[in-house]
């Protein structure tokens, strides 16, 4: 039971990290207020600091900065959406950050802006004022948090699933239709002794990073043992296929099932 338990907590410790947003943060453009050294220093800090927060996943620097190197990005190139998306792709990243610093009179701002790898735009900026650079080292963990608390939800159900389900000469084709909130769509087609029925509903669902819940109505269903979907169970992913199972009722007479549904 131990042993069990103990693979359970892998498990899930692995699928969590991998659901986790993956952030690339560009080194801080030290432009004319400070050494390109110090500007990196501080900007691992920041980077530290996210991964300390332990609510995302950083891009190894050194990867980030070879492949900066070989693509002979400029710092212009950050504010081009299709070459956003291109790097975006190439080290695995959901969200790009850049910095730059700013001075008004005698007060040094640090300005940070978080992309959206897939849309190019903005999901977050901020900025932290420093009268001195010794400042810094106790406000970061606070600004780098900011951002932390700014990130959307990676969602792995969004888009459309769909399984077949076999049980008592009868075939039942689930669809399913994740929002990226909490709603969904299901299409339910029964096919039993040549007779094919199918039904629609919407309902809502959620996830805890264990159990899946699934709560759909069907109006007026037509299907005899499907009058409203109500599934409630452990969910295991393989993110490699395209696919999850989980454990559904078919209708009252019959055992629960392990079903897998494919990402469509």
């Amino acid at each position: 039971m131990k042993k069990i338990y103990f693979l359970f907590l892998f498990l899930f410790s692995l699928y969590y990290f991998y659901s986790m947003p993956a952030i690339a943060v560009i080194d801080f453009d030290s432009g004319d207020y400070c050494t390109k050294q110090k500007a990196a220093i501080m900007t691992d800090l920041f980077r530290n600091e996210l991964i300390r927060s332990g609510r995302a996943t950083v891009v190894d620097r050194k990867n980030l900065d070879k492949i900066i190197t070989e693509m002979q990005f400029q710092m212009s190139d950050w504010t081009d959406p299709s070459k956003i998306k291109q790097i975006g792709k190439m080290i695995g990243a959901d969200y790009l950050m850049t910095g730059n610093f700013d001075t008004l009179g005698d007060t040094l701002y640090l300005v940070v802006q978080m992309l959206d790898i897939e849309t190019a735009r903005s999901v977050y900026s901020s900025r932290i004022k420093l009268l001195t650079w010794d400042e810094y080292d106790w406000k970061v963990k606070d600004f780098a948090n900011e951002f932390i608390n700014k990130l959307p939800v990676k969602n792995v159900f969004t888009g459309v699933w769909s399984s077949d389900v076999l049980h008592d000469d009868i075939i039942d084709s689930y669809t399913i239709t994740f929002s990226n909130s909490t709603r969904c769509n299901i299409k339910v087609t029964s096919l039993k002794d040549g007779t094919e029925i199918t039904e629609e509903g919407v309902g809502t669902y959620s996830y805890d990073g264990a159990i899946l819940k699934i709560t759909v109505i069907l109006k007026n269903s037509q299907i005899p043992h499907i009058k409203n979907i109500q599934w409630s169970s452990v969910i295991s992913i393989d993110s490699g296929s395209g696919s999850f199972n989980m454990l559904i009722k078919p209708r009252n007479t019959t055992p629960p099932m392990r079903v897998t549904f494919t990402k469509e």
